[in-house]
């Protein structure tokens, strides 16, 4: 019997005191890694001590298996309904099943619906498609309600929301009070959990962009398979460096998540086979079970599989995830993450790595998750240099940055360099440009019968003649600052003066001055980059600098900002 955290009792008595106070559902917020199973455990001990009956649910018979295992550790007598798990079995006062199965039962009028269960828990309470009241969650819901109208609903989860983003708790969703509120950044600076690194390698990620996104939100299945036809020699190299890093760096296991069953396969082939090992929606459970079991005891150190292994797999050694398919699914994006980011009793795990060869932190760096923010801000890190500064908080950006990365007051900075207001007049919240329901009010921003590909938000730009340019150093505050004045023509004979300036202070200052303007202007960049805080070296620098013919201007709010400059080919070159 295992001792509750200190955090976990304070959520259970959270949640106690409000199934006390209403009958309105209440959702356990409780990230990955916090403990879920052994909270609902000791709940639902309580409720089985009360002489109460109890039904908890989840969509997924290996979590069923594990949460059931969990409350019997804690000293429960339970029940397992679920046809997957080959047991229908409803005798104790507390069962664990799957929706399906129980609804079936239901339709059936099998002894389960007869029941009149005192609370229902549903783990992974994000998965209730709360707004279909046809949803097989919904009918089992309302079904036990109506035989018990005094019955209690408890969810659990680790993401308050839904797919990208849509809410689950407020006065026009199933639950109406939130509690525990325990986050990842919490239980990572608790050392409850790893604090992740992430590795973007932008010559080894699959370009998913002009993938089309159908209807129901889901990316084009025909398209994807077009794109993993298409780069099966990137796919091979990126399963190359996949294995480098396990091998050199000792890495105890690692998730890979494939696109289609094909690629799956595909990725098989390329990796070692007496270590590797695949899981797939049609894998028997006990074969499933028999995988997992090995790769827990070391026999096998590559898991691939497509979207299975997101909740209910717990295999606390693997240190490592690698992402080699896109997800439009914030919510599977934070899942799988979760999984690398446990801690390992029975090895010396002291680090996680998140490798995305797939795009899918540039396609979801819009939303507030903290954890999601580092991985962003590490990527933009090692990619092309920051060179947009927000205005609200002065943090540095990409160039196609669409949301600043910055920080304010423990709480992502609300700045949006491109957007779309939500025509919703009682809420006017600013969205990312790829957002289908607004992030505070969730009104449709997008008809969701459009085809949509993920745009590429490239800002409008104008494109002006170079005639000619000064560049000089003056002092500041902090040091020198270098001054560039392109002087231009448009293409109705105006000319006009358009600025730029670097003051390289600091390590992230002179990485963004050397990307932006040595690398551009100078023809051996390199011959110059030791020497980049050295004021007299940059004065020398700046007598050969090459000037652009062109510069490609964007307009917004704040004026004019030089986004591209085009320079004359250099002899030789194409």
């Amino acid at each position: 019997m295992k001792e509750l955290r200190i955090y976990q009792k304070k959520a259970v008595q959270e949640c106690w005191n409000v199934l006390k106070e209403t009958d309105e559902p209440v959702l356990l917020m409780a990230s990955v890694g916090a403990g879920k199973s052994l909270m609902l455990a000791d709940i639902l001990l309580r409720m089985q001590r009360l002489a109460k009956r109890a039904l908890c649910l989840v969509n997924n018979a290996e979590l069923v298996r594990n949460n059931c295992a969990t409350f019997k550790e804690q000293g429960g007598e339970a029940s397992i309904y679920c046809a997957a798990l080959g047991e229908k079995d409803e005798s104790a006062s507390v069962i664990f099943g799957t929706p399906q199965s129980i609804l079936n039962g239901i339709n059936k009028n099998e002894r389960i619906a007869q029941i009149k269960f005192n609370i229902i828990i549903v783990d992974e309470a994000h998965a209730i498609n709360y707004m279909d009241d046809r949803s097989v969650f919904m009918r089992i819901l309302r079904h036990y309600k109506q035989e018990y109208p005094q019955m209690r609903l408890l969810g659990a989860t680790g993401t308050n929301f839904r797919f990208k983003g849509t809410e689950i708790v407020g006065n026009n969703c199933l639950f109406k009070r939130q509690v525990g509120n325990i986050t990842t950044e919490q239980l990572i600076n608790d050392k409850y959990l790893i604090d992740p690194d992430f590795k973007i390698d932008p010559n080894l990620v699959i370009d998913f962009s002009k993938v089309k996104i159908k209807s129901n939100g889901k990316f084009d299945s025909k398209d994807l398979d077009l794109v993993i036809s298409e780069n099966a020699r990137l796919t091979e190299l990126i399963c190359k460096q996949i294995i480098h890093i396990m091998e050199t760096q000792s890495r105890y296991g690692v998730f890979i998540f494939a696109t289609t069953k094909k690629h799956a396969e595909e990725i098989m082939g390329h990796l070692p086979p007496e270590q590797s090992a695949l899981i797939l929606g049609e894998t028997p459970q006990d074969e499933r079970t028999r995988i997992l079991e090995n790769a827990r005891t070391g026999l096998i150190k590559y898991l691939v599989n497509i979207a299975i292994i997101s909740v209910g797999v717990d295999v606390p050694a693997f240190d490592t995830l690698a992402y080699l398919r896109p997800t439009e699914s914030l919510v599977l994006l934070v899942q799988t993450m979760g999984r690398v980011l446990r801690l390992s009793p029975h090895t010396d795990k002291t680090e996680a790595l998140v490798l995305d060869f797939a795009g899918n932190i540039e396609r979801h760096s819009h939303w507030d998750n903290p954890v999601l923010l580092k991985a962003v801000k590490m990527a933009l890190d090692e990619d092309r240099p920051l060179v947009i500064k927000c205005p609200a908080c002065m943090e540095l950006n990409k160039e196609t940055a669409r949301r600043c990365v910055g920080v304010i007051n423990d709480k992502r900075c609300e700045y949006f360099f491109e957007f779309k207001e939500c025509p919703n007049q009682e809420c006017g919240v600013k969205n990312d440009l790829a957002s289908r329901h607004c992030r505070a009010c969730q009104h449709e921003l997008i008809d969701p019968n459009d085809k949509l590909t993920l745009p590429s938000a490239t800002p409008e730009l104008k494109e002006l003649e170079v005639i000619d340019a000064k560049y000089a150093i003056s002092d500041s505050k902090t040091g020198f600052r270098i001054n560039c004045m392109y002087r231009c023509r448009d293409d109705k004979g105006r000319i006009a003066a358009f600025y730029e300036n670097y003051t390289p202070i600091s390590d992230k200052a002179r990485h963004v001055f050397y990307g932006q303007f040595v690398k551009k202007h100078c023809e051996k960049p390199s011959d110059w980059y030791i020497h980049l805080d050295k004021r007299e070296k940059m004065q020398e620098m700046l007598q050969s600098v090459n000037t652009p013919t062109h510069i490609m201007l964007h307009q917004d709010d704040n004026g004019y900002r030089i986004k591209r400059k085009i320079f004359q080919p250099t002899q030789g070159s194409l």
